[in-house]
């Protein structure tokens, strides 16, 4: 029995193994590697970053190939081609990748099954940017794929106090283009931040003025053309790509070409439009010793801490003045080498080191002088009772 049941063992196995002998290995290839095959199953998984699919491609990019069961990376050649074994060369260069990828796939498919073929990006290309001009550090520059020019230009040096950002040349394709650079980065004009190409070429141009607007800082000073119509708000964004606020400013010393001076709160940088020759002076008051004093008919009679936009009347009502004893109509200023100003309370600005005066009312006047007439007449009538009865 034991005999026998080792001969069928047998020969089972000798039949099992002619079968398999005469079959077609592509069976057995096939069951083996439909699961590691598809587009599914190979997605994207050495690129460096997000590729936009409107990328162009160019010498220097690689590009991940998987054929039915091979895997390679192959590079675009300086003439604009990749090479596949058994399919040939495929002209990629300065195409976006969305229809490269279209080509590529295509031309597999006459050799390969394009079912279980991929196409991806694996290494994006450096390459070269020539600046001119009016810039810190001209020269060249290797710059990452997918750089938008804003972002270019900030990570350069820099740009020289006369440059003129709003006339920007790129010389593209044997094109010129105008850049604004300053009408992007102030109203985020997406798609004019055009995307650099290889070959791009800057031109910086310098500005040509005569007349310039002043602008400065505690920690800075620069000097800007003279535009028409723009206000102080609008020089300040141009010469330092930010707001006003954020510089903790809460008042302006204007200074006009005759070198008049006035103080205004920061609040009028959006009105006050500069004329040429004009310097602004941005100030902090924050932890100065600035004071505005306040005597007369106040509860409190001292310094108030000076603030551009207090009027008179703001300084009076924080002294504790009331209708009843004093009076705001008549309030008189003394500023500088004693100079007596008659002001409108609610209306003219204070500068630090002001003394406001407040006179009393009609009420407290008049009150004092019934006051003074009775002690007048206490004292006299006091003075004759004491005169008869000496006598």
């Amino acid at each position: 029995m034991l005999i026998s049941k080792v001969l069928k063992h047998t020969l089972f196995g000798v039949l099992l193994f002619i079968l398999c002998s005469y079959a077609d290995p592509k069976i057995f290839q096939e069951s083996s590697s439909i699961k590691s095959r598809g587009n599914v199953s190979l997605q994207p998984n050495i690129a460096e970053s997000a590729i936009d699919s409107l990328y162009e491609l160019g010498p220097g990019d690689f590009l991940d190939i998987f054929l039915e069961n091979a895997y390679f990376s192959v590079q675009v050649n300086p003439d604009q081609t990749i090479i596949i074994d058994e399919v040939g060369a495929i002209e990629v260069g300065g195409k976006p990748f969305f229809e490269a990828k279209k080509i590529i796939l295509e031309k597999i498919g006459t050799r390969y099954d394009a079912r279980y073929c991929y196409v991806q990006l694996s290494k994006l290309k450096s390459f070269k940017i020539n600046v001119m001009g009016a810039v810190s550090n001209a020269g060249q520059f290797i710059i990452e794929p997918q750089t938008r020019l804003s972002t270019f230009f900030r990570n350069i040096s820099g740009f020289l106090p006369v440059s003129d950002l709003e006339n920007i040349l790129l010389i593209r394709d044997n094109d010129s283009l105008r850049i604004n650079l300053e009408e992007i980065s102030r109203e985020g004009k997406l798609e004019k931040d055009l995307i650099l190409k290889q070959g791009d070429f800057f031109f910086v141009p310098y500005q040509e003025y005569t007349e310039v607007v002043t602008l400065a800082l505690p920690t800075a000073r620069k000097a800007l053309a003279y535009k028409e119509g723009m206000t102080i708000r609008d020089y300040y964004v141009k010469a330092f790509g930010n707001n006003i606020e954020n510089g903790g400013y809460l008042s302006l010393l204007v200074k006009d070409s005759s070198g008049t001076e006035k103080r205004v709160p920061v609040s009028s940088a959006s009105v006050i439009k500069p004329t040429p020759g004009m310097e602004i002076s941005f100030i902090d008051e924050r932890g100065t010793n600035e004071f505005v004093y306040v005597g007369g008919a106040v509860a409190a009679m001292g310094k108030v801490p000076y603030n551009p936009d207090f009027k008179a009347l703001d300084y009076i009502a924080a002294s504790g003045v009331t209708p009843i004893t004093g009076s705001w109509d008549q309030v008189r200023v003394v500023r500088g080498n004693r100079k007596t100003l008659d002001v409108n309370a609610t209306e003219d600005a204070i500068l630090p080191g002001d003394f406001i005066e407040i006179p009393k009312s009609t009420y407290e006047s008049f009150k004092d002088f019934t006051m003074f007439l009775a002690s007048l007449l206490t004292v006299v009538s006091s003075s004759f009772i004491l005169y008869m009865n000496y006598k």
